[in-house]
């Protein structure tokens, strides 16, 4: 009886089937779950971001813009993509974002940096010196 019976997640959920998961999928759902990280101005719920299991139901859709918002609220042609992944990829704010803290984060793990293997100054020339008597 049970192999019978569709996978659904119940009536309260309008038997809502679980989906295949495709790569693609798995990267937008992904995305969906660090969205907090992705924009420093949006503030969300703490989600379970500790789990890594991903929704087993779940059903993705299609926004349709109503007339109105033909110049306020669409995207061009230009601007769709076929992912979510490759739309935040190609939005130019979000990139100078993750460089600009990608930046940051550098700066704060490497302290010295590369100043501190070259060697300037009068003590670069008594190294040399030293290096030459050795040698």
């Amino acid at each position: 009886m049970k192999k019978h019976l569709k996978d659904t997640a119940g009536t309260s959920w309008f038997d809502m089937p679980a989906q295949t998961i495709t790569p693609e999928l798995k990267k937008d759902l992904q995305i969906l779950k660090l969205r907090s990280v992705i924009d420093p101005k949006r503030h969300y719920k703490k989600a379970d971001l500790k789990s890594k299991t991903l929704p087993k139901y779940f059903q993705v859709g299609t926004v349709i813009e109503s007339a109105s918002e033909f110049f306020s609220g669409r995207l061009t042609k230009k601007e769709r993509k076929a992912t979510l992944a490759d739309e935040l990829l190609s939005d130019n704010y979000l990139g100078n974002y993750r460089k600009r803290k990608v930046r940051e984060i550098e700066k704060e793990h490497n302290v010295a940096g590369v100043e501190k293997w070259k060697i300037k100054g009068k003590q670069s020339l008594k190294r040399k010196k030293k290096i030459r008597v050795v040698v």
